[in-house]
């Protein structure tokens, strides 16, 4: 009973979900707010309740296939080599660097393929990424192989971490810089004392960091009565309760340059809970707004039916949101943009678009999928359609999909509540 105590002060202490409004956005699906709603949408008669209920309508997804832009550049499966934007027109891919290697997954370097000229460069011709941070042009990357770790008897020289400033105009890395309050693994500016913690993402502190300007979330924190406090907005400027659960936060917590705010915790959908388990897509602008979108009922009805494998999952793009469902075509699996309750299947179609491999294999991804800083594209990793002379056959390669259509998105703005 004496372990329930702080939990029941922790319930207590969050802000009451009663003042959340369920409005409409201007594409016309549900959002749910705890302020004002936006200014493009229009209020639903009914208040929302702390899990947003799913709209009854919505049709079924369609097939919809995006021009499939295949960079050619191979992924590294064991030990994953890391991809990330370094503008919105360019991605950082770490492949191999040597297919002649003992070892091939042990010798890196990074490319720098570009959308535009659809062409690729070497950055770094023996190193791999580590992160990026696209709003401040920093990218954090090793020097060197990963032999001295791995490798048995190996003599050569472990890898070293440096800080390399991106230069979108020249499109280079500048020379290294001191990073001194950057972490080296994230590409955030933690307190000092969580400088050395390998995997600040998966930290089980109750915190996460934001853009350095922004400040962090944080709660359990003892308020003036002795209670821990809910999730909280902390800045230079102001402190802010926020109309949040511990739940409503997830360790992937990204910035959204695209809509001025940050994905808290993604969307889901898994039918093989019991009972299945549903969660909105959750978002917060730099007031402390926050806004909750449903995945569309019929897209979720459509993947039921199907059987597809669980769970599904809805992330921020600037064209909509973006459900990720793994499995292959038959079973519902694909990447499916989510606009309003309407949905369309834009990857991994039930007939094959040019540049998607065929087979129950064809649309696996083996890591997250990125998204541009404008939210306009997004890169993910699959096996190819057709043969590459990369020197690596049968190695997942790199794509890129255009979401957007040149509509502007829908975006969430208006005016906060006070609490």
């Amino acid at each position: 009973m004496i372990r329930l105590l702080p939990l029941l002060a922790l319930a207590l202490s969050t802000p009451a979900f009663a003042d959340l409004q369920k409005c409409l956005d201007a594409r016309g699906a549900p959002i749910y707010t705890d302020g004002d709603c936006p200014a493009a949408a229009r209020q639903s008669p009914a208040a929302a309740a702390i899990t947003p209920t799913r709209a009854g309508g919505g049709s079924a997804a369609v097939d919809a296939p995006l021009e499939i832009l295949e960079t050619g550049v191979p992924v590294i499966t064991q030990m994953p080599g890391r991809f990330a934007w370094l503008d919105d027109d360019t991605l950082a891919i770490t492949t191999f660097a040597d297919p002649h290697a003992k070892a091939p997954w042990m010798v890196r370097r990074i490319v720098a393929w570009t959308v535009s000229s659809r062409s690729a460069s070497v950055l770094v011709p023996r190193g791999f990424l580590d992160c990026a941070n696209a709003s401040h042009h920093l990218v954090s990357l090793e020097i060197g192989d990963l032999e001295s770790r791995f490798a048995i008897g190996s003599r050569a020289a472990p890898a070293v971490q440096r800080f390399a400033p991106w230069d979108p105009v020249a499109h280079r890395l500048g020379p290294v810089v001191d990073g001194a309050g950057w972490h080296p693994g994230a590409c955030l500016k933690p307190a000092p004392e969580d400088l050395g913690v390998h995997d600040l993402l998966t930290s089980k502190k109750p915190l996460r960091y934001l853009e350095p300007e922004h400040g962090t979330l944080t709660w359990g924190a003892l308020d003036d009565s002795g209670h821990p406090t809910g999730p909280t907005l902390v800045t230079p400027k102001k402190k802010l309760a926020l109309a949040l659960t511990l739940s409503d936060i997830s360790h992937d917590v990204r910035w959204l340059p695209f809509r001025k705010a940050y994905q808290l915790a993604p969307g889901a959908h898994d039918r093989l809970q019991d009972p299945p388990h549903d969660a909105p897509l959750v978002t917060m602008d730099l007031d402390g707004r926050v806004v909750r979108h449903a995945l569309p009922a019929g897209l979720v009805r459509q993947l039921d039916a199907l059987s597809a494998p669980a769970p599904a999952a809805m992330i921020a793009t600037g064209a909509g949101d973006l459900v990720v469902q793994p499995g292959p075509a038959a079973s519902g699996g694909g990447l499916y943009l989510v606009q309003g309750e309407q949905s369309r299947r834009v990857w991994c179609t039930a007939r094959p678009a040019p540049g998607q491999a065929a087979g129950v294999d064809g649309c696996a991804m083996t890591q997250p999928i990125a998204v541009s800083p404008d939210g306009c594209r997004i890169a993910f990793d699959a096996r190819p359609a057709a043969a590459i002379a990369n020197g690596f056959p049968g190695a997942p390669t790199v794509k890129v999909l255009t979401l957007c259509d040149g509509s502007p998105p829908a975006r969430a703005a208006g005016r906060r509540k006070g609490r």
